[in-house]
C-alpha cells in the first residue's frame, strides 16, 4: 500500500463532524440515565440502570464499528448516522420508566438502531468481493432489531425474555469469528476506536461536571462548594489517569492486537470493558451531585456504594484493558492492588462515616494518590529494560 493511500485512508478514519453531531444525543441518554441514581439508589436502581445503559452503548459501539470499517465521509454512513439519532433519542425519552410504561418506546428505539446499520452492513454483504457473509448482518442485525420490534408488543415479563434473547445473539455471534477472515480485522483502524472510545469518556466526563456545577447552582452554600471543588478534583484526576496514560497506552495495544491476530482482545477493548468503566464514571458522577446537595450529612448508603463502585470499576476495567493488551499480571497488580487497599480500607469507611462533604474530600485524596501511583507505574514501564 502506497504512503499517499495510508494517509488518506488515516484522514478517512478520523472522528468526523458527523460522528461528532451523533454524539450530541448521548449527552442527554447519560444525563437521563444518571439521574435515576441521584440520592439513596438500590441494587434495583443500580440494576436498572445497567439494563437501560447496556443496550444503548451496545448500540453506540455498533455504530462506532460501522464507521470505523465503512468511513464517515460517505452518504450512506451520514445518512445512517442521521436516522439512528432519534432512535436514540426514543430511548433516551423513556429511560426514566424504561422498564415500565414506557419499555415499548424504548424496545421500538432499540429496533430502530439495529435496522439502521442492518442496512448499511447488507448492502456491502452482497458483494462479491466483501469479506462479510450475508448471513452474518441477517444475523446480527436484522433478527435482534425484529426480536426488539415485537418486544414492544408483549407485555412483561415476556418483553426483557426477548431483549435478552437480542442481546444474547449478538454477542455469541460477536464471538463467533466464522466469517469474518483477517482481512477483515485489518481494516479496522485502532487510531479511530482509540478516539471515538475518548469522545465518549468526554461525554461522561461531562455529565459529571455538569451534575456537580448544576447542583451546585441550586444548592449554593460554602459546604456545598467546598464538596463541588472536591468532587471536581476527582473528575480531573480520572479524566487524568484515562487521557494522559490510559489512550496511548490503549492505541499501542490496539495495534499489537491487530498485528498479531488477537481479534478478542480487540473486541473486548472495544465493545466490552469501557461500558464497564463509562458506568464506573456515570454512578460516581450521581454520588458527587448527592454529596454537594447535602454536604452536610452522612451520604446515603446507595451513594456510598456508587461512589466506592464507581472508582472500584473505573480502575478494574483499566486493568482488564492493560492484560488484554499484554501487560503482565505482576505490572497490573502494581497500581490495581493499592487502588483496593485504598478504596475498601480508607474510601469506604469514609463515605459511610464522614459528613458528605469529607467523604467526597478523601475520594479526591485517593484518586489523587491512585493517579500518582499510575504514573509512576506507567514512567517506570517505559525506562525498565526488554524483559524486567
Amino acid at each position: 500500500m502506497s504512503e499517499a493511500t495510508v494517509a488518506a485512508s488515516q484522514e478517512e478514519h478520523r472522528a468526523g463532524w458527523f460522528e461528532l453531531f451523533f454524539d450530541l444525543v448521548f449527552v442527554v441518554t447519560v444525563s437521563v440515565l444518571a439521574h435515576g441514581l441521584h440520592g439513596d439508589p438500590d441494587a434495583g436502581d443500580f440494576g436498572t440502570f445497567l439494563v437501560l445503559f447496556f443496550p444503548a452503548w451496545w448500540a453506540w459501539a455498533n455504530l462506532t464499528v460501522t464507521v470505523n470499517v465503512f468511513g464517515s465521509a460517505r452518504p450512506g454512513v451520514q445518512a445512517m448516522l442521521l436516522a439512528a439519532m432519534p432512535a436514540l433519542g426514543l430511548m433516551a425519552a423513556a429511560a426514566p420508566d424504561g422498564l415500565g410504561d414506557r419499555a415499548w418506546a424504548y424496545a421500538l428505539g432499540a429496533a430502530w438502531v439495529r435496522l439502521m446499520f442492518f442496512l448499511i452492513w447488507f448492502g456491502r454483504a452482497r458483494r462479491s468481493d466483501d469479506p462479510v457473509p450475508r448471513w452474518r448482518p441477517l444475523g446480527y442485525g436484522l433478527v435482534p432489531a425484529v426480536l426488539w420490534a415485537v418486544s414492544a408488543a408483549v407485555p412483561n415479563p415476556g418483553r426483557f425474555v426477548l431483549w435478552g434473547v437480542a442481546i444474547a445473539l449478538e454477542v455469541v455471534l460477536l464471538a463467533v469469528r466464522t466469517g469474518l477472515t483477517e482481512g477483515f480485522y485489518n481494516r479496522l483502524s485502532t487510531e479511530h476506536l482509540v478516539e471515538r472510545i475518548g469522545l465518549f469518556v468526554v461525554i461522561v466526563l461531562g455529565e459529571s461536571v455538569f451534575t456537580v456545577v448544576a447542583t451546585l447552582a441550586d444548592h449554593f452554600a460554602a459546604a456545598s462548594a467546598g464538596a463541588a471543588l472536591a468532587g471536581f478534583v476527582v473528575v480531573a484526576e480520572l479524566a487524568m489517569v484515562f487521557f494522559l496514560w490510559g489512550t496511548g497506552h490503549a492505541a499501542r495495544g490496539l495495534d499489537r492486537a491487530q498485528a498479531g491476530g488477537a481479534t478478542r482482545a480487540i473486541r473486548d477493548t472495544v465493545m466490552y470493558l469501557p461500558f464497564v468503566l463509562v458506568s464506573g464514571i456515570t454512578v460516581i458522577a450521581a454520588a458527587l451531585g448527592t454529596a454537594v446537595a447535602e454536604p452536610d450529612h452522612h451520604l446515603p448508603s446507595g451513594s456510598c456504594w456508587a461512589l466506592c463502585g464507581g472508582v472500584l470499576a473505573f480502575y478494574t476495567a483499566n486493568a482488564a484493558i492493560a492484560m488484554r493488551y499484554g501487560d503482565g499480571v505482576r505490572t497490573v497488580l502494581g497500581w490495581y492492588v493499592p487502588c483496593v487497599v485504598l478504596v475498601l480500607g480508607g474510601l469506604l469507611p469514609a463515605a459511610l462515616l464522614l459528613p458528605a462533604w469529607a467523604a467526597v474530600t478523601c475520594a479526591a485524596a485517593v484518586v489523587f494518590a491512585l493517579a500518582k501511583i499510575s504514573g509512576y507505574r506507567v514512567r517506570r514501564r517505559r525506562t525498565d529494560p526488554p524483559g524486567a
